[in-house]
C-alpha cells in the first residue's frame, strides 16, 4: 500500500509539472495563432472593402471562431470577439494587448486600423518572443520540479 501510495505521488508530482510545460505551450501557440490573425486582417483591410463580421467568420483563427460562436456575434462582432480572447488568453499582458487590438477594429478608417494592426503586430511578436524563450527556459524546469516535488513528498511522507 506504501509502495502504491508513493506511486501516485511521484506520479502526481510529474503530471503538475506536464501540466504547466504544456500551459506554456498553449501560450505560444495562441500568440501565434493572434499574430497570424493581425496579419490576415491587416491584408483583408487593406486590400478588400469586406465587412468586419465577414472578415472574422471567414478566418481559421480559433480567435475568430470561439468569437463566431458566442450569440453576440451578429450584434457586436468586436465585443464577442474581445469575449474570445478573454476565454481563449490566461495571461493578463496578453489578455490586455488582444483588448486593445479588438478595440481597434473598425474604429476608425482603413489606414487608422492599418496603422493600430501595425502597432498590434509589434506588440503581439514581442510578447510571442518573450513566450518562447520562457517555455524554452522553463519547460523542462517545471517536469523536473513536479517530478523531484513528487519524490521529495513520497520520501518524506514514507
Amino acid at each position: 500500500m506504501k509502495l502504491l501510495g508513493a506511486a501516485l505521488l511521484v506520479l502526481s508530482g510529474l503530471l503538475w509539472g506536464l501540466g504547466r510545460s504544456a500551459e506554456l505551450r498553449r501560450r505560444v501557440e495562441l500568440l501565434t495563432d493572434l499574430l497570424r490573425l493581425i496579419r490576415q486582417l491587416a491584408a483583408e483591410i487593406a486590400y478588400s472593402a469586406r465587412p468586419l463580421p465577414e472578415l472574422l467568420q471567414r478566418s481559421p483563427s480559433r480567435f475568430c471562431q470561439k468569437a463566431a460562436e458566442r450569440p453576440s456575434f451578429g450584434a457586436d462582432p468586436r465585443t464577442a470577439l474581445e469575449e474570445a480572447g478573454e476565454a481563449l488568453l490566461r495571461d493578463p499582458g496578453d489578455r490586455a494587448l488582444f483588448r486593445d487590438f479588438a478595440a481597434g477594429l473598425g474604429a476608425s478608417g482603413a489606414q487608422g486600423q492599418l496603422e493600430h494592426l501595425e502597432l498590434c503586430q509589434a506588440l503581439a511578436q514581442a510578447r510571442l518572443e518573450e513566450a518562447r524563450a520562457a517555455c524554452r527556459e522553463k519547460q523542462r524546469l517545471y517536469v523536473a520540479l513536479g517530478l523531484f516535488g513528487g519524490l521529495t513528498v513520497c520520501l518524506v511522507a514514507v
